[in-house]
């Protein structure tokens, strides 16, 4: 009898926080998720905007718009993106945990400052019921999903290339 109190005070505690551990853990086990499936997600990211800029200056070979453009991958989480001219791009593709972030600046014509008008877009990485990873636009209104790094790779891509 002099333990009740401990019983009632150990169920309280499981009735009231039950819904918090159970947070918890889901957020442990998506941390891991992405973790683990975020790497490979960017790397396969990085792959596509390569080939994407592969076929860009395959189509522009021969035409006076045609410039040097290249994909550097720095380091395993980030990767560099550059155009000459026409238009000039000077940007940067960087994965953290749960984020992927395009830092960039661009022009319609001849290189220009790469620290004069840079624009930032942040994607965050979420994981669906099935454990799948996706990637989302990280403050818009509706964001959009991507679910596949091809995706995502055609819309930075539009993003540094469009006039």
């Amino acid at each position: 009898m002099a333990k009740e109190w401990i019983d009632k005070l150990a169920r309280d505690i499981k009735q009231k926080n039950r819904e918090a551990a159970e947070d918890y853990g889901r957020e442990q086990h998506y941390a891991g998720v992405i973790s683990t499936s975020g790497k490979e997600f960017f790397i396969a990211l990085v792959i596509c905007v390569q080939e994407n800029v592969n076929a860009l200056r395959s189509r522009l070979q021969g035409d006076p718009v045609a410039s040097e453009t290249e994909v550097q991958t720095i380091k395993a989480d980030e990767a560099k993106i550059t155009r000459v001219r026409f238009p000039w791009v000077d940007a940067q593709l960087i994965h953290r945990g749960d984020a992927i972030t395009l830092d960039y600046a661009k022009g319609p014509g001849l290189e220009g400052d790469p620290a004069v008008d840079r624009k930032t877009c942040a994607f965050v990485f979420k994981v669906a019921a099935d454990d799948a990873i996706f990637v989302q636009e990280a403050f818009a209104n509706r964001p959009h999903r991507y679910e596949q790094p091809e995706e995502l790779a055609r819309h930075i891509t539009e993003i540094l290339f469009s006039v």
